[in-house]
């Protein structure tokens, strides 16, 4: 279910003292500038950006395999294909990020 969204006005705003100037409001930030922090800054999770990949079910299943047979994960497979391809493109691989897994 979906969260009730925020009210971005005060609940006691009384409406009919608002007046409005065209012209008047600043250039709102866009979505990637709001909340912006340093590259070193937070958790992974605050400093990358999610991507979704979508495969075949058998697709999954050979990839998931080869990381199985690799001891990797399907990430790092991604990852290093995605080197590859850069490579082929002459750009520069994919920056990596230290691994909270544990070295066996």
């Amino acid at each position: 279910m979906a969260r009730k969204p925020k009210s971005l006005l005060p609940a006691d705003l009384d409406l009919d003292d608002v007046r409005t100037a065209p012209g008047a409001a600043g250039r709102p930030a866009f979505l990637h500038e709001q909340g912006r922090e340093p590259a070193h800054a937070g958790s992974l999770k605050e400093r990358a950006t999610a991507t979704t990949l979508y495969l075949m079910p058998a697709d999954h299943r050979r990839l998931r395999k080869l990381a199985i047979d690799r001891d990797v994960s399907m990430q790092t497979l991604i990852l290093d294909a995605l080197d590859l391809l850069l490579a082929r493109e002459h750009e520069a691989p994919v920056a990596r990020w230290e691994t909270r897994r544990k070295e066996r």
